[in-house]
């Protein structure tokens, strides 16, 4: 629903609803406080078509923002340097980086994932959200895109912002996220990419 341009700002209407809701409290014949009651009555339909407007709009973009974005799951395993697996991984991801979108300050790169992480015999169950993401560089390297930049990962005393990520597409079938360890980042960044094993967290796209 649309409003016509000429019509006041549902802001504006507001000391003009009180106003009359005084005169309607205390009118000075019943005709009058019969006009004003139906005015104020209209008033508050308008401001109500307004929100209900306003509602659906806000619905409408955040479903085309959904259909824009790849979706896919996460799954594999993080094994330590003997070889041995010492976590499970499972969960979603979505982005719109594989969609051959020029990126810029209007139109910004996403990319985010809820990653359930389980030690292989069934212990400590937790789950962490990667979220924040910027991105820095695109690359091709056949058969594969890579793109570089940084996120945030959530932990159990907070998020930890901008670890170096890379991020590569093999070939819109399966994705690896990798946590950089870079000579600059901090004490809690290494914390956090050591938690992964500073292994690759696989991914596959949604069918």
């Amino acid at each position: 629903m649309q409003c016509s341009a000429n019509l006041p700002d549902k802001f504006e209407l507001y000391p003009i609803l009180l106003y009359n809701m005084n005169i309607s409290i205390n009118p000075k014949n019943n005709g009058e406080g019969k006009l004003v009651v139906i005015g104020l009555i209209w008033g508050i339909i308008y401001l109500m078509s307004i929100n209900i407007s306003e509602g659906s709009s806000s619905e409408v973009n955040e479903e085309l923002e959904h259909k824009l974005l790849t979706t896919g799951k996460i799954n594999g395993t993080l094994i330590n340097d003997d070889e041995n697996t010492i976590w499970l991984l499972s969960g979603t991801w979505k982005s719109n980086l594989f969609t051959n979108t020029k990126f810029d300050h209007t139109n910004p790169a996403k990319f985010s994932a809820k990653i359930n992480m389980v030690m292989a015999n069934g212990s400590s169950p937790h789950t962490h959200k990667l979220s924040h993401f910027t991105l820095t560089n695109i690359s091709r390297q056949d058969p594969l895109t890579v793109y570089e930049g940084y996120l945030a990962v959530s932990m159990k005393l907070g998020p930890v912002f901008a670890i170096p990520v890379i991020i590569k597409n093999y070939q819109n079938e399966t994705i690896s996220i990798s946590l950089e360890s870079l000579e600059d980042i901090t004490l809690d960044q290494t914390k956090v990419i050591s938690h992964f094993e500073s292994k690759p967290i696989s991914g596959i796209f949604a069918k």
